[in-house]
């Protein structure tokens, strides 16, 4: 029995590249699968499928745009974190604070800086891109995402049905498109680290407020402002994740062949 030979979308699937980038895009990984991911994937199935030139253009274009939104909500969102780290540096410190604390809110601060700087300078690279359709400006653009390589079988010798055929043959070649799966990690790397950025921020937060439940000093009123703070975070945080799952769950329903990898 021969086996089968595994589609485009399972090959990418098994590599260990995309296994690990799963894994470290797990907190925000709707959001990676939508904006870096999928229209990655795209593109690089129009090449292996020898597409049009102008289905080509149209979807790197699009992920080109898309990408540098998303660029703009990272400067937004690292700056609007870093404002708050530091404003929670002022804050009275609590006596049997546990040092998690503090070093998570200066991560968060490390983290949002470098986020706006990164951001910053891949929107720039983005923006220079001449969004001139030809066959250079793509081969530069797919350089930045894929390795696209010729695949030239074994030709049997020439018959003369091969012969009158030979014109044809030569119209369409077949090529091999492999992932740079560490150009994908950079073209994500500026929404990881606000991602991280804010997990940081919220876990400080937690361990300030929190500090009256476990600094042995027994219950009082600011045991009870912690509690309410957990209801509140909580609350707001299961309404952030089914919220953000179902916005995600019918996104592009008009493109859906913008993204069928399998």
């Amino acid at each position: 029995m021969v086996a089968r030979r595994p589609t485009f979308g399972q090959a990418i699937k098994r590599s260990s590249g995309y296994v690990l980038s799963s894994l470290i895009t797990l907190p925000y990984y709707r959001f990676y699968r939508q904006n870096t991911l999928l229209p990655i994937l795209a593109i690089m199935r129009s090449v292996r499928e020898r597409e049009s030139d102008d289905v080509l253009f149209q979807r790197t274009r699009y992920w080109r745009e898309r990408k540098l939104r998303e660029f703009q909500f990272v400067q937004v969102a690292g700056t609007l974190l870093a404002a708050a780290v530091i404003g929670c540096f002022s804050w009275v410190p609590n006596d049997g604070q546990h040092w998690l604390g503090p070093a998570a809110w200066y991560s968060c601060l490390v983290l949002s800086l470098f986020a706006i700087l990164l951001s910053s300078s891949e929107a720039f690279i983005f923006s220079t891109i001449k969004d001139v359709p030809g066959k250079t400006s793509q081969a530069r653009e797919l350089a930045m995402i894929a390795r696209v390589e010729p695949i030239t079988p074994q030709q049997p010798q020439p018959t003369a049905t091969d012969g009158r055929e030979k014109g044809k043959g030569r119209q369409r070649q077949d090529v091999q498109v492999k992932i740079k799966w560490i150009m994908v990690f950079t073209w994500q790397a500026p929404i990881m680290l606000v991602a991280y950025a804010v997990i940081c921020f919220l876990a400080g937060l937690t361990i300030y407020v929190c500090t009256p439940l476990y600094d042995g000093l027994g219950f009082r009123g600011e045991s009870k402002a912690s509690i309410f703070y957990l209801v509140s975070f909580v609350a707001s945080g299961a309404t952030f994740v089914w919220c953000s799952f179902w916005a995600y769950r019918f996104i592009d329903l008009d493109e859906q062949d913008l993204y069928t990898v399998g």
